[in-house]
């Protein structure tokens, strides 16, 4: 498994979700975790950040289409962003602190952004 870890705020250019979807492309079983600011990559109102580009939480919504359904966030972030597992696409998955150590300790790479 392929580790996506995003812990910074959404970009105009969405460069996780662009590697994401290559990486799911050439079959290499992509997981994708979201924390602290990299939550609003999942969040349903994230607006585009450039003109005429794409919103973040759109682009995700597309996840599923191309079998990239592990998506999961931090449960505890998540609380201090003040946002509710309702702002989010229907499809993430919250973890504890815990699962996060071990879906690290079960990936064979780690890339982050």
């Amino acid at each position: 498994m392929i580790l996506i870890i995003v812990n910074s705020a959404p970009t105009p250019d969405l460069e996780p979700i662009e590697l994401l979807l290559a990486l799911a492309a050439f079959e290499q079983d992509p997981t994708l975790l979201l924390l602290g600011p990299g939550i609003f990559y999942a969040n349903t109102l994230q607006q585009a950040k450039k003109a005429n580009g794409k919103a973040a939480g759109k682009v995700l919504s597309a996840l599923p289409m191309y079998d990239c359904e592990e998506i999961f966030i931090s449960q505890s972030d998540l609380a201090q962003l003040s946002l509710t597992p309702t702002d989010l696409q229907s499809f993430c998955s919250l973890v504890s602190d815990e699962e996060i150590k071990e879906l690290i300790h079960q990936s064979k790479h780690c890339v982050t952004f």
